[in-house]
């Protein structure tokens, strides 16, 4: 798994990172000097100047400037000189040669073959035709790649395409999901195509419309309520919720980065450091510690949040922590002064950090982040701190609503996974319909995966058999969702069960659209928005992979992209801030922004407890092959 982003050298050594304002003005160095014949631009530091300033003054990385000065790990003082490496205009005519059928091109550092078959506008079939070895190896700096050169320019780019020719058991769903668009984008672009039958050709060259380069551009919805008058804390006084527009502010990650678990790699003889300071393995990929990889997503979302902050306006100091997971190290983290000078804390992830966390916070009247963990007891005692996961036993309450709207036309089917040790859902859904619906009307089943009972044992023909699944065993649902799609000639029947299931791999989409699947989630990525394409094109820009799905979260089943909740938590709270100022979170439940994974609609749990994020959204998959929203809840 690439995990290890261009930045990384910098991240795994580096014990706080500090990211200030992106609008401050860094005169380009007119002095250079020859070292070992690089050419580098000799630089002094000027106050206020910062390692992303002076990158962005220079157009190159931080990470760049950190290689070369090793002492910028920690900090950069004023008067400092700094060797900054020359970024020459022609480096990419120097990465490639060319024949009269081809262009040879040779591989730089962090390419991969989805970046060559960008660049070149290639298919990965195409690609591999002409270097059969990319199949089973992965990219090397330096290997030489041949390029069609009659496919090296895409005929359409400059009306917004590129071409995709159909393989072999490739349908437009396939194809579209391939490239985070939609069915209907595809028509649109491929009118040819017939709208009723969607048959393609094996070989057949169709229009891949090409997202456009503009920033994510999430606009800023803030609620009309001009002043609401709020409890603060426990004492008398009240706090006004008016607009103050605070431009600076400081933040504080606590991440379990596990900075040491990365550093350990240099006693690993089998992994090495390349030219740039990153772990490489024997084969030529990339190495990073599995402890990491959650954390340096979110933290990776967040700094491009972070990026779209500043071009607001909003001035940030940002400071990283890695917390390793322990409470002595969380511990040592709060008690640094400059802890007490935040004005928002994000993290740490681990449930077991909370309370430690939120008793600073509370003590210094500072706002509080849980980005991941779940627990609600922490929540009621903790006045300052803000929960943003859900758990999945919040999703029974919404779906009930929907089926109790149908309880005079259906009959309910409960099937639980009688091998699952928790049983906690499936008996929480149990008790639940039993104040909604008469017993006559509620069929209960516990399977195992291996005597899983045919629907016409448990389905009838007379009513809508509304199916509940509470498992979440792939191998349980592919076999119970292959069975419903068979039976729908014969049975009326909808499926109910989890958000995590839309990302198992075997389980065909198919099935899902035929018994027109519902399910419940805070969490839900629509890859037709303008704005998730422009996030998807900047991650795979600045970190040449794409954003992993964990396919369960840390503390429930719902599935979360980390690297958009990262964006999603920096931007929404960086925004509130900018508003309200440090004392935002008393304002928090009217303040509204659309996030591309999560909508965030904060609820106090309580009159002496923290806020609650109470969005849950019901999607439903249509027999046209949509997901639309049929359901929006506020709790």
């Amino acid at each position: 798994m690439n995990l290890l982003r261009t930045f990384v050298v910098g991240l795994f050594s580096v014990f706080c990172l500090q990211f200030v304002d992106a609008q401050v003005a860094v005169s380009v160095s007119k002095k250079k000097t020859v070292i070992e014949g690089k050419t580098y631009y000799l630089h002094t530091v000027k106050q206020d100047e910062t390692l992303y300033s002076i990158s962005k003054a220079y157009n190159i990385q931080q990470k760049d400037i950190i290689f070369n000065n090793p002492g910028a790990l920690e900090s950069i003082r004023v008067g400092e000189e700094l060797k900054i490496p020359e970024k020459t205009d022609n480096a990419a005519a120097k990465t490639q040669l060319e024949s009269a059928q081809f262009i040879y091109h040779i591989a730089e550092q962090g390419q991969t073959v989805y970046s060559l078959m960008q660049k070149y506008h290639l298919t990965q079939e195409e690609l591999y035709k002409q270097n059969p070895e990319l199949e089973h190896s992965p990219l090397q700096v330096g290997q030489v790649v041949t390029i069609p050169k009659q496919n090296s320019k895409p005929s359409d780019a400059d009306n917004g395409f590129r071409i995709h020719e159909v393989q072999k058991r490739e349908t437009l769903f396939s194809i579209a999901k391939t490239y985070n668009l939609s069915v209907n984008q595809l028509m649109d672009a491929n009118p040819e195509i017939n709208s009723r039958s969607q048959d393609l050709r094996v070989g057949q060259k169709i229009k891949i419309p090409l997202p456009d380069l503009k920033p994510i551009g999430i606009p800023v919805e803030i609620s009309q309520t001009d002043t609401v008058i709020v409890r603060k804390d426990l004492e008398e006084d009240t706090v006004e919720c008016v607009p103050v527009t605070q431009n600076n502010f400081k933040i504080a990650m606590l991440l379990p980065l596990f900075l040491s678990d990365n550093a350990a790699a240099v006693s690993d003889t089998s992994i090495t450091k390349d030219t740039q300071g990153r772990y490489v393995r024997k084969d030529g990929t990339y190495w990073i510690s599995p402890h990491s990889e959650t954390a340096l997503e979110f933290y990776q979302g967040a700094l491009l949040a972070i990026d779209s902050l500043n071009r607001l306006g909003l001035n940030s100091k940002v400071y990283v922590f890695d917390t390793m997971r322990d409470t002595l190290e969380v511990q040592k983290i709060l008690s640094k002064p400059l802890m007490k000078e935040m004005d928002l804390i994000i993290g740490p992830f681990h449930t077991e950090l909370v309370d430690k966390t939120a008793r600073f916070a509370a003590e210094n009247h500072i706002f509080y982040v849980s980005p991941t963990a779940l627990n609600i007891e922490s929540v009621k005692n903790s006045p300052y701190l803000i929960q943003v996961t859900t758990g999945t036993m919040s999703t029974v309450a919404p779906t009930m609503d929907i089926i109790s709207q149908q309880r005079d036309s259906i009959r309910v089917v409960l099937i639980g996974n009688k091998s699952e040790t928790d049983q906690t859902l499936f008996h929480a859904y149990h008790n639940k319909l039993k104040t909604i619906l008469p017993d006559s009307l509620i069929s209960t089943y516990q399977f195992k995966v291996d005597s899983l009972k045919t629907p016409p044992e448990y389905l009838q023909k007379k009513k809508k058999n509304v199916v509940i699944v509470t498992a979440t065993d792939e191998v349980f649902i592919t076999i119970i969702a292959a069975h419903l799609n068979a039976s729908t000639r014969d049975y009326p029947v909808n499926l109910y069960g989890l958000s995590v299931w839309t990302n198992f791999i075997n389980l065909d989409p198919e099935y899902l659209h035929n018994v027109e699947f519902r399910f419940a989630t805070p969490y839900y990525i629509d890859y037709t928005r303008k704005e998730v394409l422009r996030f998807l094109q900047q991650y795979r820009k600045y970190y040449a992979t794409e954003p992993n799905l964990n396919k369960q979260g840390s503390y429930s089943l719902l599935p979360v992209q980390h690297a958009f909740l990262g964006y999603d938590i920096l931007f929404f709270f960086g925004s509130a801030v900018k508003l309200y100022g440090k004392d935002f979170g008393h304002c928090v439940s009217h303040f509204r922004l659309p996030a591309l994974q999560s909508d965030f609609h904060f609820t106090k749990i309580n009159s002496t407890g923290g806020h609650i994020n109470s969005n849950l959204n019901i999607y439903r998959y249509t027999k046209n092959y949509k997901v639309v929203q049929e359901k929006k809840i506020e709790n």
